[in-house]
């Protein structure tokens, strides 16, 4: 049987669990922030590569519109592409 924690473990097993909790939430976002990237630069192959890209992905097309402009990066801004 393992001993029992005294306050210190108890402290030093929370601390941790939020780093690890922390470091999850930061992978999650970078993973999620090159998804979309990624998803932003596809939507521009073809006319009509948007609505095949939500087709795909199982979602309306105004979410797609909506991730990709969350997480585009700022060279990726359309008021760039305009010029």
């Amino acid at each position: 049987m393992t001993p029992r924690p005294d306050e210190n473990a108890r402290t030093e097993l929370r601390d941790l669990v939020a780093q690890a909790s922390q470091r999850r939430e930061q992978e999650h976002e970078r993973i999620e922030t090159e998804f979309w990237q990624e998803i932003d630069r596809l939507q521009k192959r073809y006319h009509g590569a948007q609505q095949d890209i939500a087709d795909a992905l199982d979602v309306k097309r105004n979410q797609i519109l909506r991730q990709t402009k969350r997480y585009r990066s700022a060279d990726q801004d359309p008021a760039a592409d305009n010029g």
